[in-house]
């Protein structure tokens, strides 16, 4: 008897002891065994071949805008700092949970192009030495090449969004940083929004552009950037970590890692950035997209939760459907959530955005190209007639 009371004493202690330290616990089994250097990256996706992409519009399919989709980390494994493009565990997540619904809301007024790519592992997201910044700039490569094929693609005349969300916001701010600058621009003039979405977006990050791009604070404010990272009150320590370690890009190409004291929140309920609670019943509806097939709308879930934008983060009522509520074991908060809390907030938004771009090209003047290069005239004498 003794022994059985032994084994179960243990067994308990165990089970505490797993739970106090899940999370050290999961970043430990999902550590890389080797540093980057020493690792060989998959193959580099083609970008002309329709494998290498999620989602892409074959045919014009008449829809108001193209969305350029960047999707959050669906790679766990140990074994390689960069995931893939085929790794049948990742695409399984990308195709069933991601994809529908993180590109969802932008389905009904957009064609979404959506590339494959080798994303960093999901450790990457816990260090900010030079494996897992490595992993990051490899990865965004991918984007950029898979972003350079869109814009090669695509209408120039529509209007554009960039949706990028958890480690594809990263990548979407990388694409403000390389494509959106300058003072005449027909991509920054085409964008509607860029809506970046579970990653963090330092201010300064938009300050730095030239000229610094906007934060949207208005539901119908285009050519800005919207951004939020939600979490349920419960999850304190980890909307510090995200205070704490937040990335930027810098013009050489390179990353840096800072401490913002101003990360961009724009809360979903009201598309402000003021910290002031908006009760749910402004939430339009949450929706759980996991599964259903391409194009088909999820039933929406209104009034799920409430929301305010507290230092950064947008904090979220916890919701009564336990379903709604964002998974916390052995590593499920830093995976994507099979639904999505504002899923018709962001349908609704995105066209009202998207039309009131439209709205403004149809008035504004085309812009001016740049003069090139003067030549400098040389006086002359003036040849006077002969007397």
């Amino acid at each position: 008897m003794a022994g059985y009371a032994a084994i179960g004493a243990a067994a308990i202690l165990f089970t505490a002891f797993s739970i106090i330290f899940q999370d050290s616990i999961f970043r430990f089994f999902a550590t890389p065994r080797a540093p980057f250097q020493t690792v060989a990256a998959p193959s580099a996706p083609d970008y002309a071949a329709p494998g290498s992409w999620l989602s892409r519009p074959t045919a014009p399919a008449g829809k108001e805008a193209d969305v350029f989709y960047i999707h959050s980390t669906t790679f766990y494994r140990r074994k390689l700092w960069n995931a893939p493009i085929d790794d049948a565990a990742a695409l399984a997540v990308q195709r069933t949970i991601a994809l529908p619904n993180q590109a969802g809301p932008f389905q009904q007024i957009a064609d979404i192009y959506a590339p494959s790519y080798r994303e960093a592992t999901l450790y990457s997201q816990f260090t900010h030495k030079y494996d897992g910044l490595a992993a990051r700039r490899l990865a965004y490569s991918d984007i950029r090449r898979a972003f350079e094929v869109f814009l090669g693609e695509r209408d120039p005349e529509k209007p554009l969004i960039i949706a990028g969300f958890g480690q594809g916001g990263l990548y979407a701010m990388g694409l403000l940083n390389d494509y959106f600058q300058g003072e005449i621009n027909p991509l920054r003039r085409k964008l509607v929004a860029a809506y970046v979405i579970g990653a963090p977006a330092p201010i300064e990050a938009l300050a730095a552009l030239t000229p610094a791009m906007n934060v949207c604070d208005r539901p119908d404010a285009v050519r800005c950037v919207i951004s939020y990272v939600d979490f349920e009150k419960r999850f304190d320590e980890e909307m510090e970590r995200i205070r704490l370690r937040a990335l930027v890009w810098t013009p050489s190409g390179s990353l840096d890692s800072i401490r913002s004291e101003h990360l961009v929140c724009v809360n979903p309920l009201s598309w402000r950035t003021d910290d002031v609670y908006q009760p749910a019943e402004r939430n339009l509806g949450a929706a759980s997209a996991t599964g259903i097939a391409d194009g088909e709308p999820p039933p929406p879930i209104p009034k799920a939760v409430g929301a305010r934008c507290v230092d950064g983060i947008l904090l979220v009522d916890t919701p009564k459907r336990r379903y709604l509520r964002r998974g916390d074991w052995f590593g499920a908060k830093w995976k994507p959530q099979p639904f999505n809390l504002f899923y018709y907030d962001i349908a609704e938004n995105v066209a009202v955005r998207t039309n009131r771009l439209k709205e403004i090209l149809k008035v504004e003047p085309e812009p001016l190209e740049p003069i090139g290069e003067t030549v400098e005239v040389v006086d002359s004498p003036i040849n006077k007639a002969p007397h």
